[in-house]
């Protein structure tokens, strides 16, 4: 009788243990570093010095007319050229928000720890320069 007490305890251990490890893996892979800030926070971080902003246009697109003080790095870029501190913050913006979206999942990967996720440039309201 104490054998199967033992059993049935050390398979209640098992069973707990295994559905802690589940639920801190599944809390974990849902912590995003991401932020979609909203308008009225887009023009703070575009005036924020600090923080590193990158436009995941063509090179053409930034030509005609990009954030001024973005650096122009291409979405399909993101993984050769970005490198910088992973704890500084980033922001990057595209042209609706399609291409930003991916350039923000990329740097995620690549262990930065604070990325805006600002969308696109036709949804906020931004003065634009072509220097």
């Amino acid at each position: 009788m104490k054998k199967n007490k033992n059993i049935v305890f050390a398979i209640i251990i098992i069973i707990l243990t295994v559905a802690v490890i589940i639920v801190m893996a599944l809390s974990s892979a849902n912590k995003s570093v991401i932020q979609t800030p909203n308008s009225k926070e887009i023009s703070a971080i575009m005036q924020n010095k600090d923080i590193i902003i990158i436009d995941v246009r063509t090179a053409d697109e930034y030509k005609a007319a990009h954030v001024e003080g973005a650096v122009n790095i291409p979405n399909d870029e993101i993984e050769n050229r970005v490198n910088y501190d992973k704890n500084k913050p980033i922001a990057v913006y595209c042209q609706t928000g399609v291409r930003s979206s991916e350039a923000a999942k990329t740097l995620e990967k690549m262990g930065y720890t604070k990325i805006y996720d600002l969308g696109g440039i036709e949804n906020f309201n931004v003065d634009l320069t072509t220097n």
